[in-house]
């Protein structure tokens, strides 16, 4: 008797469970981008992409007359984890004119070969996560690239994309990978930054 009542009370638990309300659905939480035109925004606004830029971490210059038009270049970001006479380094160079962005280029120069598979990483890790914040596409399309450093071009959302890959003097096999977005429509430039 006893086992009946209480495989009652639980069929009525049961029951009564499925009639209640629901568990709240996890809410996926995606940042507002900084750029909510993209890489269009990016291109058309060389002051407010740079003070964007600088609010997530780029840490870049003024954007003020060069050889070839308007250019700023950040500040050097060390990518290793060892203690090394010339470490892994990433930057960013934008250039132009007074008016409008022609490229954004990233770099990432591979000094330090005991560590370039962690630099990689690192590189990779940043350009998702600040790509993201901005509002602009195509790093997913480069990752498996950057990390084989395999040449490749394309097109993203707004913008063309190419990656080179070149030696630099200072060392045996000592290298650079270069990300360069230009506007939709042009073609990419891939002629090495001024790093520094």
């Amino acid at each position: 008797m006893r086992a009946t009542v209480f495989a009652a009370l639980l069929g009525l638990a049961g029951a009564l469970a499925a009639c209640g309300p629901k568990a709240p659905e996890k809410e996926t939480y995606a940042p507002t981008p900084l750029a909510p035109a993209g890489w269009t925004q990016v291109f058309a606004k060389p002051a407010e992409t740079i003070d964007i830029m600088n609010r997530i971490g780029f840490r870049i210059g003024a954007y003020a007359p060069a050889e070839d038009g308007y250019r700023a270049v950040g500040i050097p970001a060390m990518l290793s984890r060892s203690d090394v006479p010339k470490p892994n380094v990433g930057n960013v160079e934008l250039t132009g004119t007074a008016e409008k962005l022609n490229a954004v280029r990233f770099t990432l120069d591979l000094t330090d070969l005991s560590d370039d598979g962690f630099a990689k990483k690192q590189f990779v890790k940043n350009i998702e996560q600040r790509f993201v914040q901005l509002g602009v596409s195509g790093a997913d399309k480069l990752t498996q690239n950057i990390m084989s450093e395999r040449p490749t071009k394309g097109t993203t959302d707004g913008a063309n994309y190419a990656l080179t890959r070149d030696l630099i003097p200072g060392g045996k096999n000592h290298r650079r990978l270069s990300l360069i977005f230009t506007p939709a429509g042009s073609s990419p430039a891939t002629s090495s930054p001024r790093n520094g």
